[in-house]
């Protein structure tokens, strides 16, 4: 006959708790110091320090007590006792804690460690058996979406955006033998700050079992659940204040020395399908408003910053506003958002690495990170299978053109190279009916051999991770549509006056990610923000799923001539 067991929520317990004393006097004034009774009691357990509290407060009002009586009339004052216990168990230095009935709220929330049960979770479920997936999108917008299959499902089938989603809560098999437990079924576990499983009623196995927890915790991610820790919110009120004292030092700062600190402009999420039709971005932090053509320039951005004098330049960045605009002078809008959200930062402490992404904090997983450079190495090849002749900064248009940027450089490429080896097909669309009226512009340039080159420049690396989404969206639809593909190969022969023609069956084989960094930093897989090189890996994995292979470019900031040809 299998041992009893009970289904608890276990914690564990964060670095920020010293001792018990330091646990008991954050607790004053909190739910355990407002109970009527209580005691602490040092059960026995083998190896292990315990201590435990249990309490009972006085008669409470039912819950349901006062909306009964808005919707039916006075009741009688239906009362309950509000009792609980708190076990807390010392294995071995880590430190984890155990609520019966109301004791879970006795726990204060900057002593949680609010990793650990999805910690666990994806180093033990079954990446074939996973029942249920909560994720919430870093778009800013607060949307939550949860997943639940009562049957099991393979984590890759879920469709999870590894670049836009973080996971909060997975729920999955784990077998029993693996934790130590008498059984013969897969036990059903769920994991997000705290681990939620059915524990042992003796306290030897529920030792044990502790034991295996931790030497989970401690292993290597399986790669199928490695994005998991790529990146997760900050909740710790402590971290949370560090890491905007670190950020405000850097902002005030008058020189980038600070190499922990980096920093870099970003287009909101919800606004990244604009940015390439942005001449310019009113920047309003603090009082006053100030304006840049072109792409939003972090310098711009921190000189604003350092002028605040009344609150921190960390409370006028968020309480500040960014607008896109479609014009040179600031006068028609295309988009605003909250100025935090323009800002991307990665700050080093330590061993760990936090991001603030859409003006909030996230933590990256350090080996998950290490995996993601690994990943794209290759696509930054010794010698690359393209050579895009050099973008000076001084390009300019044709006399009487409006073209800007990029643009600019796409038509000077064609006209110096020829449209046999690269066709311009920049602010160009291609048709479905699954991407609405606009379509989607599936690259820049059609390289010498067919190849989709997708063109971008920016002073920081941040920009590029708009630019690896559109080259994804573009190589799957002209992969998997018909009607793409010819929409695509209808719009190469007009745009090339019938000179190039796409062939028969023709489908994308290869993606070329041509940059410009407007800074002397080399183009490497190391200097791409954080949450580019996620996209880049992102792209990279996807794509060769279709045999589509993906390969990095730098473009030289050399000398050209000042004009287009």
């Amino acid at each position: 006959m299998p041992d009893p067991t009970h289904e608890l929520t276990i914690y564990r317990l964060s670095d920020a708790v010293t001792d018990v004393d330091a646990f008991l006097e954050t607790s004053q004034g909190t739910y355990l110091d407002e109970a009527a009774s209580s005691d602490m009691v040092f059960p026995e357990y083998p190896d292990v320090g315990a201590v435990a509290f249990h309490w009972q407060r006085g008669h409470v009002p039912v819950p349901w007590l006062k909306p009964a009586t808005h919707l039916i009339g006075e009741l009688p004052q239906y009362e309950t006792a509000d009792c609980g216990a708190l076990l807390l168990l010392d294995v071995n230095g880590e430190r984890y804690a155990i609520g019966f009935g109301g004791g879970w709220r006795s726990i204060p929330e900057q002593f949680k460690d609010h990793r650990f049960g999805l910690s666990f979770a994806i180093r033990a479920v079954d990446a074939e058996q996973v029942r249920t997936v909560v994720r919430r999108s870093m778009s800013g917008l607060g949307r939550q979406d949860a997943t639940h299959v009562p049957s099991g499902i393979p984590i890759g089938h879920i469709g999870l955006s590894e670049y836009t989603e973080i996971v909060g809560r997975l729920a999955g098999m784990v077998e029993p033998g693996d934790l130590g437990l008498d059984r013969t079924r897969a036990l059903r576990v769920e994991g997000s700050a705290g681990l939620r499983l059915r524990i042992p009623l003796d306290r030897d196995r529920l030792v044990v079992l502790l034991r295996r927890i931790s030497e989970i915790c401690a292993r290597t991610v399986p790669d199928d659940f490695a994005f998991v820790e790529a990146v997760a919110p900050v909740r710790d009120e402590w971290r949370l204040d560090d890491l905007d004292k670190r950020l405000e030092v850097r902002l005030r700062a008058a020189t980038d020395d600070d190499e922990d600190v980096r920093l870099a402009t970003a287009v909101p999420l919800d606004l990244a399908d604009l940015a390439h039709e942005a001449q310019s971005h009113v920047i309003k932090i603090g009082a006053a408003e100030s304006q840049c053509r072109g792409e939003l320039d972090l310098d711009a951005v921190l000189r604003r910053c350092r002028l605040q004098c009344r609150c921190t330049a960390v409370r006028a960045l968020r309480r500040g506003e960014v607008r896109m605009c479609e014009d040179e002078r600031g006068q028609r809008v295309l988009g605003r958002a909250a100025a935090d959200k323009w800002l991307a930062a990665s700050v080093r402490v330590g061993e760990s690495e936090y991001f603030l992404v859409e003006g909030a904090w996230y933590e990256g997983g350090a080996e998950f990170f290490a995996s993601v450079r690994r990943r794209i190495a290759g696509l930054f090849r010794p010698v690359p299978s393209l050579v895009l002749p050099p973008w000076r900064d001084g390009l300019k248009p044709l006399p009487g053109s409006k073209k800007r940027g990029e643009a600019v450089y796409n038509e000077w490429v064609q006209d110096s190279l020829g449209a046999d080896r690269f066709l311009n097909l920049d602010r160009t669309n291609a048709r479905t009916e699954f991407h609405g009226a606009q379509g989607f512009e599936p690259c820049d340039l059609l390289g010498p051999h067919d190849e989709l080159v997708h063109v971008k420049g920016g002073k920081g690396t941040e920009p590029f991770s708009h630019m690896f989404s559109q080259a994804l969206v573009s190589a799957e639809a002209l992969y998997l549509r018909a009607e793409a593909r010819a929409s695509f190969a209808d719009l190469v022969r007009k745009t090339s006056l019938g000179t190039r023609n796409l062939p028969d069956g023709w489908r994308p084989t290869k993606v070329v990610l041509a940059m410009k960094l407007n800074r002397q930093t080399p183009l490497t897989p190391t200097t791409l923000f954080p949450n580019a090189q996620i996209a880049l890996a992102h792209l990279t994995r996807t794509l060769a799923r279709y045999g589509i292979e993906v390969e990095v470019i730098a473009i030289s900031r050399g000398n050209a001539p000042a004009g287009a040809a």
